[in-house]
């Protein structure tokens, strides 16, 4: 109770500063009352969304103001060609932007946050976002991609068989199929000269990616960030697939309200 009256406190005070919209925090504190529109532009924390993501501010606060995918030794650096796998509705190619990277690419299979993602780059100024609306994976196909009931919830996952993972009893309205790629591929055919940093946080796909970026990772050695926590071993296996195409790799598991590991 003291800790929801003291955030209470804060956003009214943020409020009164300039720093969130009134139209936010009230939708946000009084949600039966007062309701934002859908596709509204609003301010929160002095950073602009639209109003179709209000359930996943907490989200943005972790990618952007906690910044959950940097850590002293990994993290994004000015000029930096970055990869964001899973770009959802854009969180972390803003903070990519924030840190000062020279070219991001973001790839997004859910056309639904894809939407989202494609106006966000407007709204916050990145019209030279590299948006690709395609899943990355171990080898080019089609593959089938399982819609959460909430399209804009970051939780659309590649995993027909959820038993055991973090994603368990998630209920999908549909499932659509979507082209998929590799990295490796991708970066052949686009001649990209070099890749300095990849986020990866796709539902379970993390191993399948990592896979398909085999030549990238030898050629390269990005920094990375990934995801560690949708299958019960990939703290143990996402580790070893990387050492075995890079053993010069330093990891490390960090949790920042997520479990990420780091490698530099």
């Amino acid at each position: 109770m003291r800790l929801y009256f003291r955030n209470y406190v804060t956003g009214f005070v943020d409020v009164l500063k300039g720093k969130t919209s009134l139209n936010l925090y009230l939708a946000m504190n009084y949600p039966s009352l007062f309701k934002l529109k859908q596709g509204e532009v609003v301010r929160w924390k002095k950073h602009l969304l639209l109003s179709d993501v209000l359930q996943e501010i907490p989200l943005f606060d972790l990618v952007v103001l906690k910044e959950i995918y940097a850590i002293p030794e990994c993290s994004v650096k000015e000029g930096d060609i970055v990869f964001d796998v899973g770009a959802h509705l854009g969180f972390f190619s803003y903070h990519a932007k924030l840190k000062g990277a020279g070219k991001i690419y973001a790839f997004e299979p859910n056309p639904y946050a894809l939407e989202i993602l494609k106006k966000h780059a407007l709204l916050w100024g990145m019209a030279d976002l590299v948006i690709q609306n395609c899943a990355l994976y171990s080898e080019k196909k089609e593959i089938e991609l399982f819609i959460p009931r909430d399209p804009l919830a970051s939780i659309s996952t590649i995993l027909s068989d959820r038993r055991g993972t973090v994603l368990e009893g998630l209920e999908c309205s549909h499932k659509i199929r979507v082209k998929a790629t590799t990295i490796d591929d991708f970066v052949k055919e686009n001649g990209i000269g070099r890749v300095d940093f990849i986020k990866i946080d796709a539902e379970g796909a993390e191993r399948e990616i990592i896979k398909g970026a085999g030549k990238t990772i030898k050629n390269f050695k990005p920094r990375m960030a990934i995801a560690a926590y949708h299958l019960p071993d990939d703290k143990k296996v996402i580790p070893e697939l990387v050492l075995s195409l890079r053993d010069d790799y330093k990891y490390k598991l960090v949790n920042k309200g997520e479990e990420d590991l780091f490698f530099f």
